[in-house]
């Protein structure tokens, strides 16, 4: 993810493929930016000399230099190392973006009905698509952002240009993941502060809450719980066992229990307080380890974060 971060530029350019879109098919399949001002030559597009671009630009416009002036500052973020800019644009309902070589390319044969004046090419296509692979659909994005979607001119700096590179870069997520990772670890702290009796109770609402009804509490020889389970909506019953500590071996002898009774059990679950090393479920069986970890995660996942720590 960093290396991709740093991949892209700092600064957004929003830019329309024609009038009313009209290139946007070709610039998506050719992996381009098409545009237009045919008042301004191939010559002088390729080699900017901008005060005869100006003079060209002015003419177009006569006494409108609102306009022309607008124009021209379109046409030096084109021409001007546009590589150093990311590219938006709002097309489908989503939110394409890409990034662009320096130097511009003109069709050979003079044709600029459906392919523009001159394009770009894209160093990075365009994309609809975060870097982490999030659907970018307008729905989904801030009003600050898709507002520049009804912009009237070709180029413009976008509303919330910042906002739209931390959303295709991921940050909120990448943050958010952060700070997910962290407070599991702190719950992962609390579950093993958990007296035997209370873990025992935190796996029994874990599993209600995910749709397990206890169906009996079975007796065992070692030291631990053995609980039968339903969940009505699958039609399927498990087989649990509630350990306050667990080494692979232990593991491996309640397995053994379970494929013996295979007929009557659809899954097993090892819920361990704290577990002895790293305990391997068999790859070949539908067998479940809980242990700090995964715990930690089911207890944030159900909302049970408040109660753990009410029981510490």
């Amino acid at each position: 993810m960093s290396q991709a971060v740093e991949a892209l530029p700092g600064s957004v350019r929003y830019v329309k493929n024609g009038l009313g879109s009209q290139w946007w098919k070709a610039a998506k399949a050719h992996g381009q930016i098409h545009l237009g001002w045919p008042t301004v030559s191939h010559t002088l597009l390729r080699k900017p000399d901008w005060p005869a671009i100006e003079t060209q630009t002015r003419k177009e416009f006569g006494s409108k230099g609102g306009a022309a002036t607008r124009d021209l500052k379109a046409l030096r973020t084109l021409l001007d190392h546009p590589s150093r800019h990311l590219w938006v644009t709002f097309e489908d309902g989503c939110m394409w973006w890409c990034t662009v070589h320096d130097g511009i390319e003109t069709p050979s044969d003079g044709d600029t009905s459906d392919r523009g004046h001159f394009w770009l090419t894209c160093a990075k296509p365009w994309s609809d698509e975060s870097l982490g692979g999030r659907h970018l659909a307008m729905a989904n994005l801030p009003g600050v952002i898709t507002s520049t979607a009804g912009y009237r001119a070709t180029v413009c700096e976008p509303n919330g240009w910042k906002e739209i590179l931390r959303i295709i870069r991921d940050m909120d997520a990448v943050e958010a993941a952060k700070a997910r990772r962290v407070y599991e670890g702190a719950i992962a702290k609390l579950v093993s502060r958990l007296r035997d009796k209370d873990f025992e109770l935190l796996v029994d609402l874990i599993l209600s809450r995910t749709g397990w009804a206890r169906l009996a509490k079975l007796g065992g020889v070692t030291e631990g719980t053995d609980i039968e389970v339903e969940n009505a909506a699958t039609e399927e019953i498990a087989f649990v066992q509630i350990k306050s500590q667990a080494t692979q071996s232990i593991l491996n002898d309640y397995v053994s229990r379970f494929e013996a009774q295979r007929k009557r059990y659809n899954r097993m679950i090892f819920a361990v307080h704290k577990s002895v090393g790293t305990l391997t479920p068999p790859v070949e069986e539908p067998v479940q380890v809980w242990t700090g970890e995964r715990i930690a995660q089911l207890v944030i996942r159900q909302g049970l974060g408040e109660w753990v720590a009410k029981r510490v």
